[in-house]
């Protein structure tokens, strides 16, 4: 099986959003006062942090039990928004590394099905 290469620009696009929601995490964490960042970077990070919530935290709470402590308010959103960014990441790669094997296939499969004359 062949390794994908991802274009430069896509990589930066990406190190790009995990820096910028992991750094609004940590500013709309650290202002103390509910601000309309806080609404906006937690929508942006929606679906990855539904994945960790589900596949990472709740089986860890069940299995350690409510540990309580974690990190502050200011490192939480920012582990919360950056982590959820990361996943949406590898999330959008393997949705692009799926339609490209699909892409690649498409063509084997037509000539298959069309009928010989």
């Amino acid at each position: 099986m062949s390794r994908t290469r991802s274009p430069r620009g896509a990589r930066i696009a990406a190190v790009a959003y995990v820096l910028a929601m992991a750094a609004g995490g940590l500013v709309a964490g650290a202002a103390h006062a509910p601000s309309y960042a806080e609404p906006l970077l937690l929508g942006l990070a929606q679906p990855g942090l539904n994945v960790l919530y589900v596949f990472v935290l709740m089986p860890l709470t069940v299995l350690l039990g409510d540990v309580g402590g974690g990190v502050g308010d200011a490192g939480g959103r920012a582990l919360a928004c950056g982590l959820g960014a990361v996943v949406n990441v590898l999330l959008v790669r393997a949705i692009v590394c799926a339609v490209r094997a699909v892409a690649a296939d498409l063509p084997a499969c037509r000539k298959r099905r069309t009928p010989a004359r």
